[in-house]
């Protein structure tokens, strides 16, 4: 059996910075956090000495002299506010330094992309590995936040389509766009593993945001062109999708009875990376867990995880969960 996992809540956000124009992004979502919870803010900067014998004196302490002074910049930007900030330069490893943050802090925050000659739209080393083993939750934001007009949908074959209602999508609400998330937090919602409690802690973001919840679950009952589906199982789908939607909204109601957000929930017959990676489009934040079963199934250390961190426009906070 999973949870959501327990860790101290020091009421700190940490964020890693290392001088980039995505940790500079993330350190400015650290802020806002950090002031609607209330919470400090510390700042870590990781560096690495040059790994030679003999160095000249001119270059000895040189790499944590320009850590130091990427904590100063961004703190100075804050300095005229009421926020509490503590910082400190690490030697060794970036994410090492965050996971061990992260044992004492309630949220870490870290660019989707550092300093890398391989920087791009693809989820990089530090961020995954904090990701996948801080003890509290952790954003990863992207570098830059995209309008959905510019982007290519998931699903462009849905939206606006007279056929919308054979591919399954099951909602609370009324919409025009069903992948339209504007003015939410969606929570991507694994109804075999702690939903209640996965879509309580992303009600507690959309709280303090100011923003409507949306819960969010996702499976492929119709098939794919590669595999269609046999007359039978056909027949059954109407049927399989609502058995789902039933269940979600049951999750729902139970979430709005602990939470003053608006809750909605909302039900795609479609791939679970498709569905959320969509939903980073126009969503204000998108929740997922680190571990799942069914249509969530491997959120983080599997393919969805990693195509939803890739994709995503909009930053994920992502959960840790823990075995029994």
């Amino acid at each position: 059996m999973r949870h959501i996992a327990e860790h101290p809540k020091s009421g700190t956000v940490v964020v890693g910075v290392d001088g980039s124009e995505n940790s500079e992004r993330a350190f400015d979502v650290a802020v806002d956090l950090a002031q609607k919870f209330n919470y400090g803010l510390r700042v870590i900067a990781a560096y690495t000495e040059p790994g030679y014998e003999y160095l000249p004196e001119n270059t000895q302490g040189l790499a944590q002299e320009n850590a130091q002074a990427v904590i100063n910049d961004l703190v100075a930007t804050v300095n005229e506010t009421d926020l509490g900030v503590s910082a400190a330069t690490v030697e060794g490893d970036a994410a090492g330094a965050l996971i061990q943050a992260s044992e004492e802090a309630a949220l870490v925050v870290v660019g989707k992309r550092g300093r890398s000659r391989f920087a791009g739209r693809f989820l990089g080393s530090v961020s995954a590995s904090v990701a996948s083993h801080a003890k509290c939750p952790t954003m990863v934001v992207p570098e830059k936040r995209h309008t959905g007009e510019h982007l290519e949908t998931q699903f462009a074959r849905l939206s606006g389509s007279p056929e919308l209602s054979e591919f399954g999508v099951l909602s609370s609400e009324e919409y025009g766009d069903p992948t339209d998330f504007e003015g939410t937090v969606v929570v991507g919602v694994d109804l075999d593993a702690y939903p209640v409690e996965l879509s309580l802690h992303a009600a507690k973001h959309a709280e303090l945001l100011g923003k409507s919840l949306t819960l969010v679950t996702s499976q492929p009952f119709s098939g794919s062109m590669w595999m269609p589906a046999s007359p039978v199982y056909q027949a059954e789908v109407p049927d399989l999708r609502r058995d789902v939607a039933n269940r979600l909204a049951k999750v729902a109601e139970q979430v709005a009875e602990k939470t003053s957000a608006q809750v909605h929930w909302r039900f795609f017959d479609a791939s679970p990376a498709d569905a959320l990676s969509d939903a980073t489009r126009s969503a204000d934040v998108v929740v997922v867990g680190t571990r799942g079963r069914g249509g969530f199934a491997g959120l983080l250390l599997g393919s969805v995880s990693q195509a939803v961190l890739n994709r995503a426009v909009t930053p994920v906070l992502v959960v840790p969960t823990a075995r029994d």
